[in-house]
């Protein structure tokens, strides 16, 4: 029987659910899980860290940005998270990384197409607008403001630029982790 978090024919563990487990959208038919899922299951690292799993050596993601930017040779299994309690590991075993240049990003219980040409594009406008130290709100909320534009130095480019990311998902979650406190807190643990 196949394992019914990432599909490996080597499924010889009976799961057993905790009665707050609520990620069965993410599931294949059956109860039998091979021991890397199960162990997997059973341990909060895998919900509360964003991580990549090469092989079986697991490694912990402290700067998530700078990992995208320099990836090792696929193939390997990324999670990455901002919520930190969520089953997402289950899409990201579902989908390991196969190339580096194009895949599908699991984030959460989200995924994102990853297009490394765009996310270098990304990073480098978003650098030029964390320098001026540009609000995440105005970098992810669309045409700015006349205010703002003359506040941070916006060119008429740059104000279109961002009215096109407000709905681009790989670029909401760049800006995301760029800006978020929790992953701060983390690298001082």
């Amino acid at each position: 029987m196949s394992c019914i978090f990432c599909g490996s024919p080597d499924a010889t563990e009976k799961i057993v659910f905790k009665d707050t487990f609520t990620a069965y959208q993410f599931l294949q038919a059956g109860n039998l899980a091979c021991g890397r899922c199960a162990s997997m299951l059973g341990d909060a690292k895998y919900r509360r860290n964003c991580w990549f799993m090469k092989g079986t050596e697991w490694r912990k993601i402290d700067d998530v940005l700078g990992f995208l930017a320099n990836m090792p040779e696929p193939p390997f299994v990324l999670y990455l998270t901002l919520q930190k309690r969520k089953h997402g590991w289950i899409l990201a075993v579902q989908n390991p990384v196969l190339s580096v240049n194009r895949f599908v990003l699991v984030v959460d219980e989200s995924k994102i197409f990853f297009d490394r040409q765009r996310f270098t594009e990304h990073l480098t406008f978003l650098e030029s607008l964390w320098l001026r130290k540009v609000p995440k709100g105005v970098m992810s909320g669309g045409y700015p403001s006349a205010g703002l534009i003359r506040k941070f130095g916006f060119n008429r480019l740059e104000c279109q630029r961002l009215e096109r990311l407000q709905s681009d998902r790989l670029w909401l979650f760049t800006v995301a982790f760029k800006h978020n406190p929790k992953l701060e807190e983390n690298k001082n643990e």
